[in-house]
C-alpha cells in the first residue's frame, strides 16, 4: 500500500494559516497579538540597521510600524500579492540569504511549526550579523492553555501537531550556538471573559501577571543576540594579560638549579 508525503514546507504552511486563523477569530488570540505588539514597539526601538526577516505565522503584528531597520521581508511559501512586507519565498530551515547578512529576525510560531526546529536555530544562527538580533515568540507548553491542550491529546491519544519548546530549553540551545539572551517574557495567561464584574477582574490578574512575568502566559518572547568570535585573522585587536615571571625550581635531588653560570666558572670547574 502506497503511503502519502508531505512536503515538509506545506505542513509548516498549513499550521501557520491554521494559526493565523486562531490569531484573528479568538479572543485569546487578540490580547496576545496587542500585548506582543506593545511589548515588541518597545523591543524593536533599539534595533537598527538594513535589514529584517519576519518568518512564520501572520499574527496581525504591523512589523511595517515596528524598528528601525530601512528594509523589511516576509519569508513566505507562495507569492501572496496582498502581503503589505517585500514578500521572500523560501522556508526556515533553509533561509534564502547569505551569511551574516541580516541585522534583525522574528520568528512567529516558526519553531512551533518547524518539523526541524534545531535546523531553523541554525539557520537564524548562520544569516545574522554579528551582535544581531533574534526575537523569537513561542507558544509555552507549561501555560494554562498548553497543560490542557496536552491532556485533551494524551487522554485522545492524538497526534501531536505542534512541538512547543520551553522558554529554558529554547534558552539552552541558544546558549549552544553562540547566542547571548534575556529572560522570557510570558504574556496572556486567560483570555478575556466579557465586560462584566468577573471579566473586568480576570483582565486586571491577567495584567498583573503579565507584569511580574509569570511562566503561566500561553505564549512567551526571547530576545537573544548573535555573539561575536574574536578569531586570529579578524585584524581584532585582543589585549593581552602580563607575563608574570616564575622563579626556577628545585631538581629531584633538592639541588637548587643556578640561573646563570659564569664562563670562568665553568672553565675552573673543567680543570680541576
Amino acid at each position: 500500500m502506497p503511503t502519502s508525503v508531505t512536503s515538509p514546507i506545506i505542513e509548516e504552511e498549513n499550521r501557520h494559516n491554521e494559526l493565523s486563523r486562531w490569531y484573528r477569530d479568538k479572543a485569546l488570540g487578540q490580547r496576545l497579538t496587542d500585548q506582543l505588539t506593545e511589548e515588541l514597539n518597545e523591543s524593536l526601538e533599539q534595533v537598527f540597521g538594513y535589514h529584517m526577516l519576519v518568518t512564520g505565522t501572520d499574527m496581525g503584528l504591523a512589523f511595517s510600524r515596528l524598528g528601525k531597520t530601512q528594509r523589511l521581508f516576509r519569508l513566505v511559501t507562495q507569492a501572496n500579492a496582498d502581503q503589505p512586507l517585500q514578500a521572500v519565498l523560501g522556508s526556515s530551515y533553509e533561509l534564502p540569504f547569505a551569511t551574516d547578512s541580516l541585522d534583525a529576525l522574528v520568528l512567529c510560531h516558526s519553531l512551533d511549526s518547524s518539523s526541524v526546529p534545531h535546523q531553523t536555530l541554525r539557520e537564524c544562527q548562520r544569516v545574522l550579523l554579528p551582535n544581531g538580533h533574534l526575537f523569537v515568540i513561542s507558544f509555552n507548553p507549561f501555560s494554562v492553555r498548553g497543560v490542557m491542550r496536552g491532556l485533551r491529546r494524551w487522554l485522545s491519544r492524538g497526534r501531536r501537531r505542534t512541538k512547543s519548546v520551553s522558554g529554558r530549553r529554547l534558552s539552552d540551545w541558544l546558549s549552544l550556538l553562540g547566542f547571548s539572551h534575556a529572560e522570557p517574557r510570558y504574556f496572556a495567561s486567560f483570555a478575556p471573559l466579557g465586560k462584566g464584574r468577573v471579566g473586568r477582574l480576570m483582565d486586571r490578574f491577567d495584567r498583573w501577571l503579565v507584569r511580574i512575568n509569570a511562566p503561566t502566559g500561553t505564549v512567551y518572547l526571547l530576545h537573544a543576540r548573535k555573539r561575536v568570535a574574536v578569531h586570529p585573522d579578524s585584524g581584532v585587536k585582543v589585549e593581552r594579560p602580563r607575563l608574570i615571571s616564575i622563579p626556577l625550581g628545585k631538581t629531584q635531588e633538592g639541588v637548587p638549579v643556578p640561573r646563570h653560570v659564569s664562563r670562568s666558572h665553568q672553565d675552573g670547574a673543567e680543570t680541576t
